[in-house]
């Protein structure tokens, strides 16, 4: 079974998307805090992260920065706010959904981007 970290600080967002993914046969853990993501990605070993850009005390996208220089998985950004092609691709994150997203959009990019990581394993 796949695991998946959510980090959002949208306590409602995040039970919706954690009770579709678990319905879809996914493990999920949450982490609201911007603070310390890097330890608990480091406790939990997702397969994949969905990381919002607005958060807290740093940006998602600096915490993407920081993912991807010490972990190899994949990073979707997800966000209300409009994401510029280049800011996205700064941050080297692999997806962005825009908030509000589709379920199947939503099951349809995290799909997609575990299959390149799993054939690497």
């Amino acid at each position: 079974m796949k695991k998946i970290l959510i980090v959002d600080d949208d306590e409602d967002l995040v039970d919706i998307v954690k009770r579709i993914l678990i319905f879809n046969e996914f493990e999920v853990h949450t982490h609201s805090s911007a603070l310390d993501v890097p330890d608990v990605v480091k406790r939990y070993n997702p397969d994949l992260i969905l990381l919002d850009i607005r958060l807290y005390g740093k940006s998602g996208t600096d915490i993407c920065r920081e993912l991807k220089r010490r972990y190899h998985l994949p990073i979707i950004l997800f966000s209300a706010d409009k994401i510029k092609g280049k800011d996205f691709a700064s941050c080297e994150a692999d997806g962005f959904l825009s908030k509000p997203f589709d379920i199947d959009d939503l099951l349809n990019i995290i799909r997609e981007h575990l299959e390149p990581f799993k054939e690497m394993a």
